[in-house]
């Protein structure tokens, strides 16, 4: 992915994720997912998330679409996808408040769509019920096809 101008004026970059990134990917985390994890599963147990997401981290940093997004240097979120085959998924924006509402999102969405609408391929992801970042999917035509207890299953479909 190469960022545009744009981004890079307000101080954005992104960077390849290393093995020195996992406490910084677990701060994110923390910081991003404590409210969903409390409202829908009882409550952040550190033991039991660094455990999980460690293992989530290990299994992201082998693949080339994971990456780290700063802010004036800093880290401030992380981005990853898997594309398969058949299809985009395993779609993820972890960003702390300050690095929200500023485009960077909207930069990684437009991405993968124009990535899904060149090779006919669809995308699918997971949001927290109560997340609103559904609606910056939903503007991005992704729809909600299903729904668990706690998540909207969402899928885009590449333009014909």
């Amino acid at each position: 992915m190469i960022i545009p101008q744009k981004l890079k004026d307000k101080g954005f970059s992104l960077s390849e994720v290393s093995e020195s990134d996992l406490s910084d990917y677990l701060t994110i985390k923390k910081i991003c997912y404590t409210k969903y994890v409390d409202e829908y599963y009882g409550g952040w147990v550190d033991d039991v998330q660094i455990e999980m997401n460690t293992n989530v981290f290990n299994k992201l940093s082998g693949k080339s679409n994971f990456s780290k997004i700063l802010l004036h240097g800093e880290v401030v979120g992380f981005f990853s996808f898997d594309d398969l085959e058949a299809e985009i998924s395993g779609i993820t924006i972890q960003m702390i408040e300050k690095a929200q509402n500023m485009g960077i999102g909207s930069f990684y969405l437009h991405h993968i769509t124009a990535l899904a609408n060149q090779n006919n391929k669809p995308i699918f992801l997971k949001v927290f019920k109560s997340n609103p970042a559904q609606y910056l999917y939903q503007r991005f035509g992704f729809m909600s096809y299903e729904e668990t207890d706690t998540h909207f299953l969402m899928r885009y479909d590449p333009a014909k």
